[in-house]
């Protein structure tokens, strides 16, 4: 049933599949539609995404936001309904309005559409099992383990390689008969963790979307489910998988504290995009059994079969095939996306931008139709799956379309290819006309920001609170630009919203405040943030205000009583009155009070009583407090225990590993201690391999480094790499996108003065590169001009032949 007709409908799926295609064509998003129906979008949401049976007045609302007339829809409503009753088996709609997984469609899971084929039979091409589904490691067996426990699990892949298809078929197989809730937001989702059903799945596709949204996924959240049994399941591309790997202040884009501490929930399977030998003789014996979109499909390319299934050749070879001015809007939405915008495209964005991309010829002989010309070419459908533009139109509107879209396979083919492309001015000009929405005002702020496009972020960036998150290093750095351009209100205001989800981000405005004499503002939000607290105690001290310190005291302030609490100790101790200073720290220390244990320790190895200071955390570690016992690690390896060290180590302690391996490097003993530090590394993931990296690093042994491959070798060997002046290298590393080797690199050019490789680096958005730049500048003797890019930064770049 391709055109909208509702006397035809005769089941619930035809319904569902009606409505579906009336919600496409008016352009609809879930919540525009439900506000105009006077619905809750969790209620339009479960009509047209899980195909709940919609009761007659809610439906007549619905249609009716949609223009149509409800009285042929209620009737087709009657015979789904009466469908229902007779057919046999479970109802598709469950408790809260879930579904069974053998019920979905998994198209409205986002599985890609796939090309058309002759005598193609079923909505799907036959699944080809795929290596990564088997195996302890394989999707089916985390899945597995996810169902008996509950469990996080992550596909992460590239555009257009099978990861939903893998991630359906994986539940299917494992545990089909389970409810599964497909979310419109995170409020469902948190609704379904408090009130929903045990042994639930939940489906997280494009899992970053949750994870950015204005209001986040939580690994509370996500806490409660797997308590719960539940399966939440979702997939990731490469790029924003490491993104939420990266920590705050590493030389990329690192994502907010919130999505790490959700990633760590996860288990990750990797899917590869090219088939394998294995996966390629499947693919065949599935084509010989009939299978004619597999059996076209492996006629094209064995290797890149899904991206074929998904139309990716097609639409590579249409941008490939495009005329300058096809290519120019192409590009242009390219690089809009790029640069963080995923609201649909307008067509003024496009047609202001896409001159940047013509050279002066191309310019001057533009036919007048030039730009609908060169849409009509890029929004055409290719073999009935995909184009390269995809319309998406506004609410109650018809045939006019407000933006589009990007093929997602051309946004991470083509956008990997664009990155080392200077970006024109006509787009950024557009961009600060035509973005509308404050999310993607807010990455393309950020992404000027790593350019030094002050002017741009002075323009652009929204007054209103983004939802999306930033890090807080991109929210300090664009703060401090509104700040050096007098805007110190804008600044405070900008920061405010971040400073209630960040503490970090809460002390840099308590800092901007303290800086400009906003002191009542200042003393707001100390009071309503425990880590300002105790800043301003510090500050106020540091400012000989002990009057304040102590009104803030008598006021309740607990972090400023602990600050004055704390000074008053150290005072005792240095006046040589240290068994005052213990008799006030042990109780508190006994009680089990982590500062205070930390304080008492410090004091009594300032006081030349390290053996009593290891006493006390011995007797603590064994009542098994393990802050102690790694405490207690340390302070033995710093005063010659290493005999008990030893024995600790071998009994299975992390720490004390560590701690010998640092008493032996101090000693010289470098290969004791990589002797030490390999097994932990090997066993214990992420701290110890970094001890490890950066001891084989000192010790120049570059074959380990680049044997182990772990995230802190990468990063060590590009530290070794710098040392050694190796520039030629880390080059290439930075130019496929190594992080590590971008940031090394950066600094190994400010070294030497290489502003002109700088200058490229930083018109293309490396990010470690804008800081560096004004370094190499003064390196340069340039200071007149660093000092000038550092206020003022850089001017647009100029458009193609300008």
């Amino acid at each position: 049933m391709n055109a909208i007709d509702p006397t035809l409908i005769g089941t619930r799926q035809e319904l569902t599949s009606q409505l579906n295609a009336l919600f496409d064509r008016g352009g609809w998003s879930v919540q525009r539609l439900a506000e105009q129906a006077g619905l809750s979008t969790a209620t339009v949401h479960g009509i047209l995404r899980r195909g709940v049976l919609p009761q007659p007045g809610t439906l007549t609302e619905l249609v009716k936001a949609c223009d149509q007339d409800p009285t042929p829809w209620l009737e087709a409503r009657g015979r789904a309904a009466r469908t229902d009753r007779t057919a046999a088996g479970q109802p598709a709609a469950g408790p809260g309005g879930l579904i069974r997984l053998t019920q979905i469609d998994p198209r409205r899971l986002g599985v890609h559409a796939p090309i058309d084929a002759p005598g193609a039979v079923g909505d799907l091409p036959s699944y080809v099992d795929r290596d990564a589904d088997e195996g302890p490691r394989g999707v089916r067996a985390v899945i597995g383990r996810a169902a008996q426990r509950g469990g996080l699990v992550v596909l992460v892949g590239g555009s257009c390689v099978g990861k939903t298809r893998c991630a359906y078929e994986g539940l299917l197989a494992v545990v089909p008969d389970r409810w599964l809730l497909h979310p419109a937001d995170t409020a469902q989702i948190r609704r379904a963790a408090e009130t929903g059903p045990e042994h639930l799945v939940v489906w997280l596709d494009e899992l970053h979307c949750y994870l950015d949204d204005s209001d986040p996924l939580t690994a509370a959240t996500v806490r409660t489910l797997l308590d719960r049994a539940a399966i939440v399941i979702g997939t990731m591309w490469p790029p924003d998988y490491h993104t939420y790997l990266r920590l705050p202040g590493s030389p990329q884009p690192a994502a907010g504290t919130g999505a790490r501490d959700v990633m760590r929930l996860a288990e990750v399977v990797h899917l590869d995009g090219a088939l394998s030998t294995a996966e390629q003789e499947r693919a065949r014996a599935v084509a010989a059994a009939g299978d004619r979109r597999i059996a076209l499909a492996l006629r094209a390319s064995c290797d890149n079969l899904f991206q074929v299934i998904a139309a990716a050749p097609q639409l590579l070879a249409r941008a490939r095939g495009a005329d300058a001015y096809a290519a120019a809007i192409l590009h242009a939405a390219v690089d809009a996306t790029r640069l963080g915008v995923r609201s649909p495209l307008s067509p003024h964005l496009l047609r202001q931008a896409a001159p940047g991309y013509c050279d002066a010829r191309q310019r001057a002989q533009a036919p007048d139709n030039w730009f609908e010309a060169a849409l009509a070419y890029l929004t055409e459908k290719l073999d009935g799956a995909a184009a390269v533009l995809a319309p998406a139109a506004p609410p109650r509107v018809m045939g006019r379309p407000a933006g589009y879209v990007l093929a997602e396979y051309l946004r991470q083919h083509l956008g990997e290819q664009r990155r080392r492309i200077v970006i024109p001015a006509s787009t950024w000009g557009a961009l600060a006309e035509h973005v509308t929405n404050a999310d993607d005002k807010m990455r393309t702020c950020a992404a000027a920001s790593d350019r030094l496009l002050h002017d741009y972020v002075l323009r652009a960036l929204p007054t209103e609170h983004p939802g999306v998150v930033v890090d807080t290093f991109v929210a300090a750095r664009l703060a401090s630009l509104l700040e050096a351009h007098d805007r110190a209100d804008d600044a405070a205001a900008f920061l405010r919203p971040y400073a209630a989800a960040e503490d970090a981000v809460a002390v840099l405005l308590a800092q901007l405040l303290a800086r400009h004499g906003r002191e009542a503002d200042l003393y707001a939000l100390a009071d309503a943030n425990h880590a300002v607290a105790r800043w301003l105690a510090e500050w106020l001290t540091g400012q000989g205000r002990d009057h304040d310190l102590r009104a803030r005291i008598d006021a309740g302030d607990a972090a400023a009583a602990a600050w004055l609490a704390r000074l008053d100790i150290d005072r005792l101790a240095h006046l040589g009155r240290e068994n005052e200073a213990l008799a006030l720290l042990r109780p508190r220390a006994d009680a089990g009070d982590s500062a205070a244990r930390r304080h008492l320790i410090s004091v009594m190895v300032q006081a030349d009583r390290a053996e009593e200071a290891i006493a006390f955390l011995r007797d603590r570690a064994d009542a098994g407090d393990t802050g102690a016992a790694t405490e207690l690690d340390y302070l033995l390896a710093d005063h010659g225990h290493e005999a008990e060290l030893r024995a600790r180590a071998d009994a299975g302690s992390r720490s004390a590993g560590l701690a010998l391996a640092r008493r032996l490097t101090a000693q010289g003993q470098e290969d004791d201690a990589l002797a030490v530090l390999r097994p932990l590394a090997d066993a214990d993931g992420y701290g110890p391999a970094m001890v490890l990296a950066e001891l084989l690093a000192k010790c120049g042994y570059e074959t380990e480094l680049r044997l182990r491959g772990d995230p802190p070798a990468f990063m060590y060997l590009a530290k070794l790499l710098r040392e050694q002046g190796r520039a030629d290298e880390l080059r290439a590393g930075a130019d496929a996108g190594d992080s590590h080797c971008a940031r090394e690199l950066v600094g190994l050019l400010a070294d030497q003065g290489q502003v002109k490789e700088l200058r490229a680096r930083v018109d293309w958005g490396d990010p470690p590169a804008a800081p560096l730049l004004i370094e190499g500048l003064k390196r340069a003797g340039l200071v007149e001009e660093a000092d000038r890019v550092r206020r003022y930064g850089l001017p647009l770049p100029d458009d193609r032949d300008a």
